[in-house]
């Protein structure tokens, strides 16, 4: 389909041009051909994430044409990799203009992953004896990794001025297969890791047609989009126990989906150099799917309330779900510049998802279920207006007001948002440029405490939780930055920004984050034979919470209890430390014949997570102290990197490139480090591995030679 599309859009640009006028003919472009070899050790598939380098040549090309009015551009990169991408495009001046477009992109997650599970990559995930061999060398190798391609072609016509019409249609897929983690049994139960495949499809149509013309503009558009999931579900047998082995499980995976978005804009210039614009637009999305009567559990034939082993049923209110969602956006924006020292600008936002799917209500033995659709609504609304002051100052100042209603939510279902903002820059002398700016956030949540049958409940412990995604929050962040540029080859910068965020109605949960961050950069051509370039950056994050331990059937949920040896209040103090610096040069060795560039980057990362049991007189569990609980490999890694190019002009028309690029990356984390794929089969340490993720650590080497041509 993306090579007849792309066929024809070569054929439509050749009858533009065989079309046109008797006039001038300009063509231009280039081309380059690269050679590359790569020496890799440790994970491919990390040092490729979003990429792909390999053995081999690839090669780039741009190409513009020019006569009369019609004109053609074409631009490839990457040509024959997994990361390649095409962009043809043409038209006549004033008449129509067409735009065609392929990109390819891997994401590289895992190779070499290995599962006892057979027909990996499909839709049905069985192994033969039970329980599945330990010894992992035995087991299927295969890779987890997806590529999505996405085609996209459009035409406008403006020939009718001021009136225009657009249409464009896309496709995009993306395939292969990617970790999912789930629970053998519920609750508790060992822990299983399933290659689950990835084969979706995403097509969509718009259609725009407006008008514009001085001092209006009109525009409405309606787009289609359509969701396709080739594969359901995922089937697979469960090892958990023998019971849950003697079934099929299954886990459901994205449903297809149909939605509508029909979207008006228009902008109007007004006095004063003024001008107000509106976007008012309505949505619809749904799909539908049959749901399951009965799940895996660990029951024998006799316990099963249907008489099938490793399985239990449930009542269903309706064994269908249709999910809809509708949503609303309006924008309006009024800003102005009514005289040379004074702007400003007023707006309004309003955002409505309502969620209309099913409330489906289920029975599972004595206890009774019913989903709880989420749905949510914004409104904000403020202001901004900024003043050229005497010295050479500038000043401006904004507020803004929002609300957030949320349907579906129990613990917060509104928040009221208050966020002021002030800057200052100083451009006084000709050599600098000063800014400094301050913003103040105030957060007010309206917590509702949960509903509880009695003393024992869990649900009482969420009197005391509050989430930080929406809870009660004040943050002020500073920020101070210089660019100077003393003189014509000399330009650099320094940055600083402090954050702190406080919870004030947090007792159980974040209670506090920090965040401080500097940064330098400068660039400088020396005496017209080099190139000096450089930056650093350093950022200290730390994060504070509190939450509680607590055992089964307890009544001790309130944080200001006298702790027990399984009651108790726990803190963790998560630090990051994130710095980064790169240095580079170019050399002029022969003014516009010979360069030769160096440069190298690093990036670090350490994090440190002190937590403390607050035990009180209690102690703690044999071998551990509030000490050697810490965790000081908490998501580290370094990445390392260097790259020395020559680069040699023979004329304006041929170029060549030689060199060498060398990258490592070690990570070191604690929930990875010491890896096991089978750290057990049974109990809520148990689980069936596949090495996602397990060891990202590579150093590699790449050497590239590579010719352009220009014409």
């Amino acid at each position: 389909m993306k090579s007849r599309a792309l066929l024809f859009a070569l054929i439509f640009s050749l009858m533009t041009i065989a079309e046109a006028p008797a006039e001038e003919m300009k063509i231009s472009g280039e081309a380059t051909v690269t050679a590359q070899h790569l020496n890799i050790n440790g994970e491919k598939a990390k040092f490729n994430e979003y990429r792909d380098y390999r053995d081999g040549f690839t090669g780039d090309a741009e190409f513009q044409y020019e006569r009369g009015n019609y004109y053609m551009d074409f631009t490839a990169t990457n040509i024959g990799r997994k990361d390649q991408s095409y962009d043809f495009s043409g038209g006549k001046w004033g008449s129509f203009k067409y735009d065609f477009k392929y990109d390819q992109i891997p994401h590289n997650f895992t190779y070499d992953a290995k599962s006892f599970y057979n027909g990996i990559g499909g839709a049905n995930l069985t192994y033969g004896t039970h329980p599945p061999t330990t010894n992992f060398g035995t087991w299927n190798t295969f890779d987890y990794s997806l590529e999505r391609s996405n085609f996209s072609g459009g035409i406008k016509f403006d020939l009718l001025k001021p009136f225009f019409f657009d249409v464009s249609v896309s496709q995009m897929t993306n395939k292969g297969v990617y970790p999912l983690g789930v629970a053998g049994t519920t609750p508790g139960g060992i822990a299983i890791e399933l290659p689950s495949p990835i084969e979706y499809t995403t097509n969509n149509m718009k259609l725009a047609a407006g008008y514009i013309k001085n001092p209006l503009s009109l525009s409405v558009s309606y787009l289609y989009s359509q969701f396709i999931d080739q594969k359901s579900n995922l089937n697979f047998r469960n090892p958990a126990t023998a019971n849950t082995a003697a079934t099929t499980d299954t886990y459901t995976l994205p449903p297809n989906n149909d939605s509508y978005k029909l979207d008006f804009q228009g902008t109007l210039k007004l006095p004063l150099n003024s001008k107000f614009s509106a976007d008012l637009a309505i949505g619809q999305t749904t799909s539908s799917f049959n749901l399951a009567n009965s799940y895996v559990s660990n029951v024998t034939a006799a316990a099963s309330n249907i008489g099938q082993q490793g399985r239990s049923g449930v009542l269903l209110s309706d064994y269908v779900f249709n999910g809809k969602f509708e949503t609303q956006n309006y924008n309006f924006v009024l800003t102005s510049n009514p005289l040379h020292y004074l702007d400003g600008k007023l707006f309004y936002k309003y955002n409505q998802r309502k969620n209309k799917s099913d409330e489906i209500t289920t029975v599972d033995g004595a206890n009774t279920f019913i989903n709880a659709p989420f749905g949510y609504k914004t409104s904000k609304g403020g202001g901004q207006i900024g003043f050229k002051l005497p010295a050479s100052f500038y000043l401006s100042g904004a507020y803004s007001y929002a609300e957030i209603e949320r349907e579906g939510r129990e613990d917060i279902p509104k928040d009221k948002d208050n966020l002021y903002d002030i800057e200052l820059r100083w451009s006084g002398v000709d050599f600098m440029v000063a800014k400094a700016a301050y913003q103040r956030l105030h957060r007010v949540a309206e917590f509702e405490s949960p509903a509880v049958t009695g003393r024992t409940d869990v649900k009482n412990i969420e009197t005391y939780i509050r989430r930080y995604d929406a809870a009660s929050k004040d943050q002020d962040t500073y920020k101070v930055s210089f660019d100077f540029f003393p003189i014509e080859d000399l330009n650099f910068s320094l940055g600083y920004k402090y954050v702190y965020a406080n919870y004030p109605d947090t007792i159980l949960g974040l209670n506090e984050a920090t965040r401080n961050g500097v940064s330098v950069d400068g660039d400088y051509f020396f005496l017209k034979q080099a190139r000096l370039f450089g930056y650093f950056d350093y950022e200290y994050v730390k994060y504070k919470q509190l939450q509680r331990q607590l055992p089964s059937g307890t009544t001790a949920f309130n944080p200001d209890l006298p702790p027990t040896s399984t009651a108790f209040n726990w803190t963790v103090c998560q630090t990051e430390k994130n710095y980064s610096y790169g240095l580079g040069a170019d050399l002029f060795i022969l003014p516009k014949k010979w360069t030769l560039r160096l440069q190298t980057n690093y990036y670090q990362s350490d994090g440190f997570a002190d937590l403390s049991y607050l035990l009180g007189t209690n102690p703690l569990p044999a071998g551990r102290t509030n000490s050697n609980i810490d965790i000081s490999n908490w998501d580290d890694y370094r990445i390392t990197n260097y790259v020395i190019k020559a680069i040699y002009t023979m004329d304006k028309n041929l170029s060549f490139v030689a060199g060498w690029a060398y990258e490592k990356y070690v990570y070191n984390d604690a929930q990875l480090n010491g890896y096991l794929y089978v750290p057990g089969t049974t109990g809520t340490g148990g689980a069936y591995l596949t090495g996602a993720y397990a060891d990202p650590n590579y150093r590699a080497n790449v050497y590239f030679l590579n010719a352009t041509m220009r014409f």
